[in-house]
């Protein structure tokens, strides 16, 4: 009888030790699965917000040059300046939907408000505001790396 209590026990343990194993197994397996979904979006993120920042520095230039020239302002100037404008938008809510690392988006922010100061900015101020553009954008890229490798 009484061995028979204890094979039942034991035999209930075993499967009570079973089933625990298995839920951490599967909770780890959701954990590493959500946490590589997670690094993927952002390994999208930060390249796509790179590449809008470059295109908006592209079309503030090509507003200088066009200024320097003496030409008119164009419709589809202006268009394709609010469309890099958009981009730069677009791409940094999807950053903030990717990741919670304050440094990345107060860095990603920087590089944003670099680039956005471009078109305003005086003549004889230029060569400055490029350099920090283009030095944010450096930080940017630099630190989506650290956060993706580390």
């Amino acid at each position: 009888m009484i061995a028979t209590l204890i094979a039942v026990l034991g035999t209930l343990a075993g499967a009570l030790v079973a089933g625990v194993m298995q839920h951490l197994t599967a909770s780890r397996t959701t954990r590493a699965a959500q946490d590589e979904r997670r690094r993927q979006a952002l390994t999208e993120a930060v390249p796509a917000l790179l590449a809008a920042l470059v295109r908006h520095r592209e079309q503030q230039y090509l507003k200088i040059v066009a200024r320097r020239e003496e030409r008119a302002d164009t419709v589809e100037a202006r268009q394709a300046r609010y469309a890099a404008r958009s981009a730069v938008t677009s791409a940094m809510d999807t950053l903030h939907m990717t990741t919670t690392s304050a440094r990345l988006l107060a860095v990603a922010q920087e590089a944003v408000d670099a680039a956005m100061a471009l078109g305003d900015v005086p003549t004889e101020e230029l060569d400055a505001a490029g350099l920090r553009a283009r030095q944010a954008h450096t930080a940017l890229r630099e630190a989506g790396a650290a956060l993706l490798y580390a």
